[in-house]
Parts: C-alpha cells; structure tokens; sequence
C-alpha cells in the first residue's frame, strides 16, 4: 500500500509551492472533489469532475491567494483514507466569488481552516476528495462583517 500521508503532503507541498499542476499526477482521470457538499448543496457546494476540473480548481485558488500556504494540523490515514485538518494562509489578490457577487482585492492576509477526507486507490492516486471550508470565516475576513 502506497504512503497515503505522503501522497496527502505532496499535494500540499504542491499547493504552497505554487506547483499545482504536479498534483494532476496524483489523480485518477476521473477524480472528483466535493467541495462544501458538492454541486447539490446549492448554498455554497460545487463538484469538480476529472483531471483538467480538479486542476482548474487548484489554480482559480492560486488566482484568489497566490502566495497561499497550506499548513497541516492533524492528519489521519486509515487503509486508502485519509482526514486531513489544515489551513491556509494568504493574501487575497484575486477576485473571490461571494453570496453578493465578487468580492475584488483587498489585499488582505487571510487564515482559512480546511477538512478534508480523501480516498485513494490501490496504486496511491486520489479518487475522491470532500473538502470543507470555513467559508463564513473567510468572508468576514475578506469584507469585515
């Protein structure tokens, strides 16, 4: 079994490295990540499907914070799963979709914390990611309300 919790840091090595298109090795063709709940979660939740989406995903993030650093807090792996308690910290340079509409710049430093609960298969790619943001957390940060 390959070291998920390798696989799990990479990803944010990745990410806080500004190297987000090296995670598109880390995944199934057919990835998917929920994020908030996923698209059916209306109020927030959106579903990104396969490769090109999940890397769309990493750099629409790096478009909003692109000096975002992920720093790990717990991190749990059990079999192919892992649960991760992280968050990232950055500067918001990049417009960021709000429940009003974009919210520009204010270059601001943020700290958002972060769950994620991952599945991998049996060679160590990602198969499915749930991710959950404290996205009320962010926009009090970003707009001071």
């Amino acid at each position: 079994m390959p070291d998920i919790a390798a696989i799990v840091r990479q990803f944010h090595t990745n990410y806080s490295n500004q190297e987000v298109e090296k995670s598109a090795l880390l995944v199934i063709d057919d990835v998917v990540a929920d994020i908030n709940g996923g698209a059916g979660n209306g109020v927030n939740g959106l579903t990104f499907r396969g490769r090109d989406e999940f890397i769309a995903w990493l750099q629409h993030d790096k478009i909003m914070f692109p000096d975002g650093k992920l720093v790990h807090e717990d991190l749990l792996v059990s079999g192919n799963m892992a649960a991760i308690r992280f968050y990232m910290e950055g500067t918001h340079l990049g417009p960021v979709p709000g429940p009003d509409g974009i919210i520009e710049p204010t270059g601001r430093r943020v700290h958002l914390e972060v769950t994620e609960f991952s599945t991998f298969d049996d060679g160590g790619k990602l198969v499915h990611v749930h991710t959950l943001y404290n996205t009320i957390g962010l926009l009090q940060q970003l707009t001071g309300k």
